[in-house]
C-alpha cells in the first residue's frame, strides 16, 4: 500500500570540526572536505526509526529503509522521499533491506539480509530480478552491503548476521557478481565483513571488519577477484571500546573514504593513503553513508534515529 507521511521541519545541528580529535591527530585537513561550520540537517524529523538502512539519492528522490529484526515482515519498510518532502511507503516487509545502491541502469540493487538474497528493484521498490541467493548449492546467509564496479558487476558482503537463524555457508564472506551474473567468493577470512567501497579507479576494494580496528584494502584484478589483503586505515576507537563498529562506507571522487561507525564517533574520514582526517559528528550512532544531491556533493548519513545530510566539497 502506498502511504504519505508529511515531512516535519528540518532540524539543523551545527557540526563543530575541532583542530584535534580524541586521539590527538591533526584534523585540519577535514575542512577541505567539510567546511568549518557546515550544518548537519536531519531530513526525517518526526519519524521514529528502529535501524535506518543505507540511503540512496536517485533522480531527485531519496530512498531509505527502516529495519526491525524482531518484526522483519511488518516493521521493516522501504521508503522514498519525494522532492516535495512527502514520503511514500514502497514496501512493508522488506526482509530487512540494509542497503540500496543505484545499478547505473535506472534500477536499484538491494541487500535483503533476512531474505538471504541480493535483488534488483524498480524505482517503486518492486523486485525485478534476483541477483544472488545461493552459492555452491547452498543459500547465502545475510547479505549486508554492496558496491557496484565500473564493469557492470558488484561486490556484496555476507556477515552471517541473520537474527539467530541457521547459517548455510561455512564462513562470512565477500562475493563478486560479474556483469554476466557469475558469482564468486572472493574473501573468506574476515570475521565480520560489513561496509564495502571502491577507489575511484576501481583498483582497490575497501572492507569494514566491524569487530576489528582496521579498514582493510584489497587489490582488484580484471576478473573481479581480489588479492593482497592488508590494513588500510586505523579506525578511531570510542573510549573503553576494543572494536571499531565500522559499518557502511562511501568514497568521494578524490579517493577520500567516509566510514560510518556505530560506537558514537560519527562518520570517520580518511584520505586515499589511509590517514585519518577527522570525524563528522552525528547525534546518534551512524551505520551507513552515501553521496547524493544534484551535484553529488551531499553526504547522506543513516543513524540510529533517522537520516541526516551535510554538504561536502567533493562529489561522490
Amino acid at each position: 500500500m502506498n502511504s504519505k507521511i508529511s515531512l516535519y521541519t528540518l532540524v539543523i545541528i551545527l557540526v563543530t570540526i575541532s583542530a584535534c580529535n580524541r586521539d590527538g591527530a591533526d584534523t585540519s585537513n577535514l575542512s577541505n572536505i567539510v567546511s568549518e561550520g557546515a550544518s548537519l540537517v536531519k531530513v526525517t524529523e518526526g519519524y521514529e526509526f528502529d535501524t535506518a538502512g543505507s540511503p540512496l539519492y536517485m533522480n531527485g528522490d531519496l530512498y531509505f529503509t527502516n529495519n526491525n529484526f524482531d518484526s522483519p515482515g511488518e516493521l521493516s519498510r522501504t521508503f522514498r522521499m519525494n522532492p516535495d518532502g512527502s514520503i511514500d511507503t514502497l514496501k512493508s516487509g522488506n526482509n530487512v533491506t540494509t542497503t540500496l545502491k543505484a545499478s547505473g541502469d535506472g534500477t536499484i540493487y538491494a541487500c535483503e539480509m533476512l531474505g538471504h538474497r541480493v535483488v534488483e528493484l524498480d524505482q517503486n521498490g518492486q523486485v525485478l530480478n534476483v541477483i544472488a541467493d545461493e552459492y555452491d548449492g547452498a543459500r547465502i546467509d545475510g547479505p549486508n552491503d554492496l558496491v557496484v564496479d565500473q564493469k557492470g558487476g558488484l561486490y556484496f558482503s555476507d556477515s552471517q548476521f541473520i537474527a539467530g537463524k541457521q547459517t548455510m555457508q561455512p564462513v562470512p564472506s565477500v562475493y563478486y557478481v560479474s556483469a554476466e551474473g557469475e558469482l564468486t567468493r572472493v574473501i573468506d577470512d574476515v570475521e565480520f565483513p560489513n561496509g564495502l567501497g571502491l577507489s575511484p579507479d576501481g583498483g582497490t576494494l575497501y572492507v569494514a571488519n566491524t569487530p576489528g580496528t582496521q579498514i582493510l584494502a584489497y587489490d582488484v584484478a580484471e576478473d573481479g577477484t581480489v588479492s593482497n589483503g592488508r590494513d588500510f586505515a586505523a579506525v578511531e576507537l570510542a573510549e573503553d571500546s576494543e572494536t571499531s563498529g565500522a559499518d557502511g562506507m562511501a568514497v568521494d571522487s578524490e579517493g577520500n573514504l567516509f566510514v560510518a561507525t556505530t560506537q558514537g564517533l560519527g562518520v570517520q574520514v580518511f584520505n586515499s593513503s589511509g590517514e585519518h582526517l577527522g570525524n563528522i559528528e552525528v547525534p546518534t550512532p551512524s551505520n551507513n553513508v552515501s553521496f547524493g544531491g544534484p551535484d553529488g556533493k551531499t553526504l547522506y548519513i543513516s543513524a540510529q534515529d533517522g537520516i541526516y545530510k551535510i554538504a561536502v566539497n567533493k562529489e561522490g
